[in-house]
């Protein structure tokens, strides 16, 4: 929620506004950002410092966009509004961001994330559940049951973490996962930024590869949900995951319409993200020398279908034994 004691009131941004001149408002607070009015490239927007190794995503908003910079000698980001008919009602938008950064100690990029996926949640029209979310939940939800038996519920759901922070999907017990689900005969696996496939720090990454496809005898995804829910006596544990289920785009009322059931098609494998592992990243690009922050949006598949899958660490590989016991 934004504090209003931390920022301009309505009047006081609106007469910014109205200046002819460039103006950064300092907001209080750490780390320190400054809300920007650049009358003369109409533009309104907040700035602050970038985090090692922080490379935003892009919004996927025409009139949002998010950059590295360097401003004042120091390595930026920028949260820019373009149209100046919206200014206004981004104001608070951007108050939200701030708060998120100052209070809630989320960078930049991930303040507008979660901001931006909230605000769509609020406005979002009546429907049923797109069908490549569900996709995506049936894998990720098969390994957070394989986590939660294989350890503790408390453990299990602390461990699911990719739709709350945009971080990679699991931590597992030292080690990163990314959860790929296809519904493909083969194993391609969409890749939806530079980062996504970039390891946090010395920590392992892998990644794991689910291949579903319907049957009549399988589990439906609100049969999967349930049997998370079942699984939760802690209350701790269950807020985190109806948290997390809620971030991930889920809503009670799709129970009636997720119809579809589903099976593994294929023993799930595990492939360690490495130096041979195919894949585009910031510092790939950069060896070729290309500027990866002159790049807004990159999506790519990679084919894993015929490269051998690695022998994954015992504790993944209980986590993954579990999971495929729930898509059998």
């Amino acid at each position: 929620m934004t504090d209003p004691s931390r920022h301009l009131s309505p009047e006081g941004f609106a007469s910014y506004l109205r200046s002819a001149a460039p103006i950064e408002h300092l907001i209080p607070g750490e780390p320190p950002l400054a809300l920007f009015v650049d009358p003369q490239r109409m533009r309104i927007g907040l700035r602050g410092p970038a985090r090692a190794n922080e490379v935003p995503a892009p919004s996927r908003r025409e009139r949002v966009a998010i950059q590295l910079l360097h401003h004042k000698g120091q390595r930026m980001v920028e949260i820019a509004i373009s149209d100046a008919r919206l200014f206004e009602d981004a104001y608070p938008i951007l108050c939200s961001v701030a708060d998120r950064v100052q209070i809630d100690k989320l960078s930049l990029s991930d303040a507008l994330t979660r901001t931006l996926r909230h605000l769509g949640h609020l406005l979002e029209p009546e429907g049923g559940l797109p069908q490549d979310l569900e996709i995506s939940l049936l894998g990720e939800l098969a390994i957070l049951i394989g986590a939660i038996r294989a350890y503790s519920p408390a453990a299990g759901v602390q461990a699911w973490r990719g739709w709350d922070r945009e971080e990679h999907d699991f931590d597992l017990m030292g080690c990163d996962v990314e959860v790929k689900t296809t519904t493909s005969e083969s194993r391609h696996h969409r890749i939806s930024s530079l980062t996504q496939l970039v390891a946090t720090g010395d920590r392992p990454l892998w990644l794991i590869s689910v291949q579903v496809t319907r049957a009549g005898s399988g589990t439906t995804i609100a049969e999967l949900i349930g049997r998370v829910r079942d699984l939760l006596t802690d209350e701790d544990a269950r807020v985190r995951f109806e948290d997390q289920l809620n971030a991930a785009g889920w809503r009670d009322r799709y129970q009636q319409s997720v119809v579809d059931a589903w099976r593994l098609r294929s023993p799930i494998t595990a492939y360690q993200v490495a130096s041979s592992f195919p894949r585009l990243t910031p510092d790939l690009l950069a060896g070729t020398g290309v500027r990866a922050d002159l790049i807004d949006d990159v999506t790519y598949r990679v084919n894993l279908t015929n490269r051998p899958p690695d022998p994954p660490p015992s504790a993944l590989a209980a986590v993954i034994a579990n999971g495929e016991k729930e898509l059998s």
